[in-house]
């Protein structure tokens, strides 16, 4: 006959075995739904930058074409062109 301590010790391990693995699957189902979140969060803010992108856009021509024809002297080479290099 089996010992009912031997079972009672069975049904222990049976339910802490249980409760693990049911707060690690709450726990990644609580991490999926917070980078869900984060992904939406990233979403929206890059949807707002290029809103702003296309305001931006709407200015009178002539500013946008000399604001994006300025060139400053490190643009091209890297160099600051106060001296030659060789």
């Amino acid at each position: 006959m089996t010992d009912p301590s031997s079972f009672g010790t069975a049904l222990w391990t049976v339910l802490i075995v249980s409760a693990i693995i049911v707060t690690f699957g709450l726990a990644v189902l609580s991490d999926m739904a917070m980078r869900r979140r984060e992904d939406r969060a990233a979403r929206t803010t890059r949807a707002g930058e290029h809103r702003r992108d296309s305001v931006r856009r709407q200015e009178p021509a002539h500013q946008r074409d000399s604001a994006r024809w300025q060139v400053s002297p490190e643009s091209g080479n890297g160099r600051n062109g106060s001296a030659p290099h060789a």
